[in-house]
């Protein structure tokens, strides 16, 4: 699973039903059954929980050799995922229920009109910033999205660098959105202009036109 594949310091991992303790899915690097680990402690965290009226358990950490298992409660899941020894259990618990929520969330379809545009403020601000400049750049591209975004900044956000939507946007705002981005587009270039003069804005405007190509 992608998920926990991408997190290095994860060596195996497993998915536990929580209603009836069956093992999903599982991955092992070693000789250690993780699946059937995470499904015996869960199952005693519950028992154990429940008797002593504990409430909530966030987590179980079970420490064996150089390893750490680290067991949590995800909707209708345990995950079970070996770790170093070393390693803190909250910040894994992090970085998986935060790598988990990128992929469960829907791919995000842009109909050209706002694709197209979209493209063009992140070429604008590679033009007009290049290697020296662009965290400048991505700070004025911030300020034009506080100033003249409106509806449209709850669907989007700078992420990696770039200008992306978020979540899909309804279709009947289609047309206000294009309107939302013409203005960032703008106060871009009025900006280029006000900082590098008239003929190198222009420049890479054309730049840009050329790359959209």
């Amino acid at each position: 699973m992608e998920a926990f594949d991408k997190i290095k310091e994860i060596r195996s991992y497993a998915l536990v039903n929580t209603e009836d303790g069956s093992v999903e899915l599982e991955k092992s690097a070693g000789n250690v059954q993780i699946g059937d680990l995470t499904a015996f402690f869960s199952s005693a965290g519950e028992v154990i929980r429940d008797s002593l009226l504990m409430g909530t358990i966030k987590c179980l950490s079970l420490c064996y050799g150089d390893n750490r298992l680290v067991i949590f409660p995800h909707q209708s899941k345990y995950i079970g995922v070996e770790i170093p020894r070393g390693l803190e259990p909250v910040e894994i618990i992090d970085k998986v229920l935060a790598s988990l929520t990128i992929e469960e969330k829907p791919k995000v379809e842009l109909p050209r009109s706002l694709s197209s545009k979209v493209k063009q403020i992140n070429l604008l601000v590679d033009e007009f910033g290049g290697a020296d400049k662009k965290t400048r750049w991505l700070d004025l591209l911030k300020q034009g999205l506080d100033v003249l975004g409106g509806d449209l900044l709850p669907f989007v956000g700078i992420i990696n660098e770039e200008l992306s939507f978020k979540n899909n946007p309804p279709a009947e705002k289609e047309d206000d959105f294009v309107q939302g981005l013409r203005s960032i587009i703008d106060f871009l270039v009025k900006k280029a202009v006000e900082e590098m003069g008239s003929s190198q804005a222009r420049a890479k405007v054309q730049a840009v036109i050329e790359r959209m190509k």
